[in-house]
């Protein structure tokens, strides 16, 4: 995946590591990979030409989430898989291990519970949402794309603890007050961070407002682009400020996927 954003062309890709797999057997691993799935990989390339994974910054946040809407429009119909995680090359079951080693995570991280509600920021196709579903009493998603939406509701529709709501992308306006144990947002911060500093201020807002007492905010990447070192910082000014603990900040607790994580929990009083 970080090959392909290097290149943006499968066959530059294929002729430099045809050149360098001689020198070393990772190399020419890369290059089976690349081989298996070459028609996903041809797909995320034509993502990349078109510029539909990475938009240029917009000057309004109406404009910036206008162009996020698009992005997101127009990936879902060239790949489902790969709209949601290029790291999947467009490959279903290597989404579905991705997706699984998430909630290993979340698991691991103490986050899950049978009596919890939880919500997703961005829900996408609902991959996350259909492994998770069996760990929580409620399970909102949400996202502006009404093609994800409708790629999640085929998804989760024989579950019957999974809400799928459309959004405008500017608060968590449809959900109650204090109603949620757990927010989660996967690769989906980085968005709000392009949108400006007022967008992210208000899910902040947001978030705090719709959990519980003692109730979990898990961000996988909060933007990206910079040093983990100023994202850990901005998080941490946004967690005092907003009323959250940093129960953990800037780990890499993946093996399939480069996602950096945070776990805050907001405070008894705010």
């Amino acid at each position: 995946m970080e090959l392909l954003l290097d290149c943006a062309d499968v066959e530059a890709l294929r002729r430099e590591l045809r050149a360098l797999e001689a020198s070393d057997a990772r190399l020419e691993a890369l290059s089976l990979l690349l081989e298996r799935h070459d028609g996903g990989c041809r797909t995320i390339a034509r993502m990349l030409q078109s510029g539909s994974e990475v938009p240029d910054a917009a000057q309004t946040l109406e404009e910036s989430i206008a162009e996020t809407l698009r992005l997101f429009e127009s990936s879902v119909q060239e790949s489902e898989e790969a709209s949601v995680a290029l790291y999947s090359l467009g490959d279903a079951e290597l989404l579905a291990q991705a997706s699984e080693e998430v909630v290993q995570v979340l698991d691991s991280w103490g986050v899950l519970g049978h009596a919890r509600a939880a919500l997703e920021i961005g829900c996408g196709i609902g991959r996350l949402l259909v492994p998770l579903a069996a760990h929580f009493q409620r399970l909102v998603g949400i996202d502006i794309s009404p093609r994800m939406l409708a790629a999640a509701r085929r998804r989760t529709q024989s579950l019957p603890n999974v809400e799928l709501l459309l959004t405008e992308g500017r608060s968590l306006e449809p959900v109650a007050s204090g109603s949620l144990d757990l927010v989660y947002a996967v690769d989906v911060m980085p968005y709000l961070v392009r949108s400006g500093p007022a967008l992210v201020e208000t899910h902040f807002a947001e978030v705090a407002r719709v959990l519980r007492p003692c109730g979990d905010f898990l961000i996988f990447n909060y933007a990206y682009g910079r040093s983990r070192e100023r994202d850990a910082e901005e998080v941490r000014a946004l967690a005092t400020r907003f009323g959250f603990d940093v129960v953990r900040s800037n780990e890499a607790p993946f093996r399939l996927w480069n996602g950096i994580g945070y776990l805050l929990r907001r405070g008894l009083t705010r």
